[in-house]
């Protein structure tokens, strides 16, 4: 091993050349000379020496020579720490400079079922945003049969739905499989019990959403309330996911839920699933497009970006 470097920055030590601040990032990111050289394009023996200058002017050894295997010095990994953070905030500054730049304007629909939680939709939300800020995003709520009769008819470019399977016509990706079960609140008779019989619970009051009341498939909350029997005594309604789970918890009545949507309530107890017999309800939810539509340039760039999404989670499940 090389002897090291003195441990103290000397007083013209200066760590001001982004170059080779730069190239360090590289070495300490790929963990070596040589992958460094080709991730950047440059050959190893000017990796090597942009290092060896870099140690020259901190006066600090930065990376241990002689070993098999490679390893920053505490100060390399003090100085990538810092490096790391200013090489991130450069890659920053470039979207937001191509996004001032880009001209992109406009407005972008996307029409959603209510409670529609999706890592990937934040993802593609994010994205857009940050690459395109004077873009308007503008989320509106609807039931799955509302959102797929507009996006099929062409009033709105995109839809977030629910469907039991993708249909032929339109572009179809899929977000989430999702379970859905039967809730109570706190406040209810039945909060706490594990075996509760379909009987108890087909005159019981119960929350439905609007779009259920209406009878509008295919929304699996209509599917498993018919195949239960459940929603004979209506005590109330909503269109929109925290209400009906505000009427839920309140001890209102009780009513179907999709359990990731929910997760938090169950920790706090302040809902309880009711496990009831037969098999568990499932529902897909679905980016959908219609492929013959023509978008704007904001549409076209909010379904590239979306599709760019797509692509870096395959071959994986949404």
């Amino acid at each position: 091993m090389n002897k090291a470097l003195s441990p103290t920055l000397d007083a013209t030590g200066r760590c001001d050349n982004w170059g080779l601040l730069r190239s360090f990032y590289y070495v300490a990111a790929q963990q070596g000379v040589t992958r460094a050289a080709k991730a950047q394009g440059v050959t190893q023996p000017s990796v090597s020496a942009s290092l060896q200058r870099l140690e020259k002017s901190l006066g600090q050894t930065l990376v241990q020579r002689g070993q098999r295997e490679f390893e920053l010095t505490a100060a390399g990994q003090v100085l990538f720490s810092e490096v790391e953070k200013m090489f991130e905030a450069s890659l920053r500054a470039e979207e937001k400079l191509k996004a001032l730049y880009s001209g992109l304007v406009g407005t972008v629909k996307v029409q959603l079922v209510t409670g529609a939680r999706s890592d990937v939709l934040d993802e593609i939300l994010r994205l857009m945003h940050q690459r395109h800020p004077s873009v308007v995003l503008d989320i509106q709520i609807a039931s799955s049969h509302t959102i797929l009769h507009n996006v099929a008819s062409g009033i709105v470019p995109f839809g977030i739905c629910l469907m039991q399977r993708p249909l032929s016509r339109l572009t179809c990706h899929l977000l989430l499989r999702a379970r859905y079960g039967v809730f109570c609140g706190a406040e209810h008779a039945l909060f706490g019990r594990t075996e509760v019989s379909l009987s108890e619970l087909r005159d019981m009051p119960f929350i439905a959403f609007s779009c259920d009341a209406e009878g509008r498939a295919p929304e699996p909350m209509i599917a498993l309330r018919d195949s239960t029997g459940l929603g004979r005594n209506i005590s109330g309604t909503s269109g929109d996911f925290a209400e009906v789970c505000r009427m839920i918890t309140a001890g209102i009545g009780i009513g179907v839920l999709p359990v990731h949507a929910v997760a938090r309530e169950l920790r706090d107890e302040t809902l309880w699933q009711l496990d009831l017999p037969g098999p568990e309800l499932r529902a897909d939810l679905y980016f959908v497009a219609d492929p013959a539509r023509h978008c704007s340039p904001a549409e076209q760039t909010f379904l590239d970006i979306a599709n760019e999404v797509f692509q870096s989670l395959s071959p994986q499940k949404a």
